[in-house]
């Protein structure tokens, strides 16, 4: 979807902010392609011009309002210098490009902190790479070990030649070894038992969940491949209320974005709430913006819906969330809701000043 931008040159030479806004996507994991118009290689990396498509990460996107800044430094600032328009799209992990804009780049001072001779080949790169770590000093070899004493010589004894027979064992040494034959004979016996005759003890499974030995996937994994089934609009409404009751927010906030970008009315009106600061409690922890709750209710009203048309009229009425009231433009969407029959709407009308 197209969005807007603009590019704040920072004192620092080398660095900008680039601000997106209107763009509904979390600042986590944001990629930047950026192509100038001029020449083949129009696609930039951070070493240098392309011909392909590269993705850029930022060190730091931050979401400020209703606007996402992109912290920019001499990996593009630099190269950018010349450069008159560009055209830039921003990518969202597991789900895609969300946004794409052209922006005029400013004269800025460049920082010279480039080197041009620096290549990459791969496609994903992330800038303002730390320095390599220094080399560690090579150790002190360890001193040697003096030599060790010889051994000692071997005493030596006399021969007894003379003997003429070994001397007979005593009767303490019979009956040692006759207690160790009976120790070994009752151990072989014992083994033969528990191999041949003893049945064996049945083996004691580790109880361990089949879940354990599987990785768990990522909310935004598990919505990719979802979604990657191409499923329609109404498959994925139904979809995201499963998500929602089961009070995983985030997968159904990612779920009704895509079905309410394809038109569908009632994802449009379950998506403005997730924005709308009239609602108690805020959904999955979403900072209220009466701005872009407003625009997703309208679109759900004009397709008919009473619901929104009501709940866009009541946050007309009051605003909030960035929101100037208008009681004036709350009007004809709350007398359209109670040409529906909607008594809500009704009760709404009656509280506005005359």
């Amino acid at each position: 979807m197209p969005v807007r931008a603009s590019v704040q040159a920072l004192p620092e030479p080398g660095h900008a902010i680039l601000r997106l806004s209107e763009l509904e996507a979390a600042p986590d994991g944001l990629a930047l392609s950026i192509q100038r118009q001029q020449g083949p290689d129009s696609h930039l990396a951070d070493d240098g011009w392309r011909r392909t498509e590269a993705w850029l990460l930022p060190d730091r996107v931050e979401r400020r309002a209703d606007a996402l800044e992109f912290h920019l430094g001499p990996e593009i600032c630099d190269r950018l210098a010349g450069v008159a328009t560009l055209r830039v799209r921003v990518k969202e992990p597991d789900i895609g490009v969300v946004g794409t804009t052209v922006v005029a780049w400013p004269t800025m001072l460049t920082s010279g902190a480039v080197d041009p001779s620096r290549r990459l080949a791969d496609d994903l790169v992330r800038l303002r790479r730390a320095a390599p770590a220094p080399p560690e000093p090579p150790a002190e070899p360890a001193p040697e070990p003096p030599p060790a004493p010889p051994p000692p010589r071997p005493e030596l004894r006399a021969s007894r030649a003379l003997d003429a027979m070994p001397p007979r064992p005593s009767g303490r040494t019979g009956w040692l070894i006759a207690a160790l034959v009976l120790v070994a004979l009752g151990g072989g016996a014992y083994h033969v038992y528990t191999t041949y005759f003893q049945p064996p003890e049945p083996a004691v499974a580790a109880a361990t969940p089949a879940s354990a030995a599987r990785p768990t996937k990522s909310v935004r994994e598990v919505v990719a491949e979802y979604l990657a089934t191409k499923p329609t609009p109404e498959a994925m409404l139904a979809k995201a209320r499963d998500y929602a009751k089961a009070n995983d927010w985030a997968a159904a906030f990612l779920v009704f974005r895509r079905a309410a970008e394809q038109g569908n009315a009632a994802a449009q009106l379950e998506l403005a709430g997730f924005y709308d600061p009239l609602g108690q409690p805020a959904k999955a922890g979403f900072a209220p913006d009466g701005v872009r709750a407003a625009d997703w209710y309208e679109r759900a009203a004009l397709a008919g819906s009473a619901e929104a048309q009501r709940k866009l009229g009541q946050l007309l009425a009051k605003g909030g969330g960035g929101l100037t009231a208008d009681p004036a433009k709350a009007r004809p969407w709350l007398q359209q809701a109670a040409a529906q029959n909607d008594a809500e709407a009704k009760k709404t009308l009656e509280t506005l000043p005359k």
